[in-house]
């Protein structure tokens, strides 16, 4: 179970980071459209923190996303 939660937060921060990326953004630009410490950010791509469901929410505002489009994009990520 612990391998397949830490594949699933990786998971998590590599959606982050590709949508982040996609949008051309930096991690600061970001955590300033999301109102997040830039720490955070780095954080969460690194699947060392796992955000709450406001911040997911906050997060796809940021991205300009739909909720559901992150956590599809990790739910693809993590059957690799």
């Amino acid at each position: 179970m612990q391998g397949e939660k830490e594949h699933i937060e990786q998971s998590f921060g590599l959606a982050i980071k590709e949508m982040r990326l996609s949008k051309g953004l930096s991690q600061a630009k970001l955590a300033e459209l999301g109102d997040f410490n830039r720490t955070f950010i780095s954080d969460l791509e690194r699947g060392v923190y796992q955000p709450t469901l406001f911040s997911i929410f906050r997060l796809a505002h940021a991205l300009e996303v739909a909720p559901h489009e992150i956590i599809q994009r990790v739910e693809e990520l993590t059957k690799k």
